[in-house]
């Protein structure tokens, strides 16, 4: 009987423990450090972050991207793209951004543009990746105040088709619901219990 009961109890544990690792994610949000891509930023510095809600596919919306701080700096010059706290966020997304736990992808026939806080019609970072207008397009823009940083054709570095916006240092571990725990540990206790009473009584 007692070798039944263990038996029971460790069929139970496993359970217990699939269904913890079964248990509700709630969303992480993940910062990505924006790619300095130095060969085709015209002597210009890039430096910053961008941060999303949750790793996910994202086409033509950009309700993921929740933050972004990003400065570009030549010599003693430096330009701040960012959407602060009390001024209007603007960004823009055609096509598709795959967020991973490691890397911001723009997915090729996509445009990503984040706008400065100042005048953001004049203001913001470009990223197209072989857009399809005719004939693919590539282009790597920067501008302040309608005054381009630097313009060019290619970008680099590049995941298969997809071009690499911006690197985590180490992967996101998404966390653990602590409702969802609650739930399944409740559960383990009441049938561990149960499980007592039952060897309890046959012993």
């Amino acid at each position: 009987m007692n070798r039944i009961s263990w038996k029971s109890t460790s069929g139970l544990a496993l359970a217990a423990m699939v269904c913890l690792m079964a248990a509700p994610a709630s969303a992480v949000p993940i910062t990505y450090n924006v790619t300095n891509d130095l060969g085709h930023q015209n002597g210009w510095s890039l430096a910053g972050t961008i941060t999303v809600s949750a790793a996910g596919t994202y086409t033509d919306n950009v309700s993921a991207i929740t933050a972004w701080n990003i400065t570009a700096t030549k010599d003693s010059t430096s330009h701040v793209y960012a959407n602060n706290a009390g001024v209007s966020p603007l960004a823009e997304l055609v096509g598709t951004l795959n967020a991973t736990s490691s890397k911001l992808l723009l997915n090729t026939n996509g445009i990503f543009t984040l706008y400065s806080k100042s005048t953001p019609q004049y203001s913001g970072l470009t990223w197209a990746n072989a857009l399809d207008i005719g004939s693919p397009f590539n282009n790597y823009y920067a501008g302040i105040l309608g005054r381009s940083l630097w313009d060019t054709g290619a970008f680099s570095p590049v995941d298969g088709d997809a071009w690499v916006l911006g690197t985590t240092g180490s992967a996101a571990v998404p966390e653990i619901d602590p409702a969802g725990i609650g739930s399944v540990l409740a559960l383990v206790t009441g049938a561990l219990g149960l499980l007592e009473r039952r060897r309890l009584k046959t012993a």
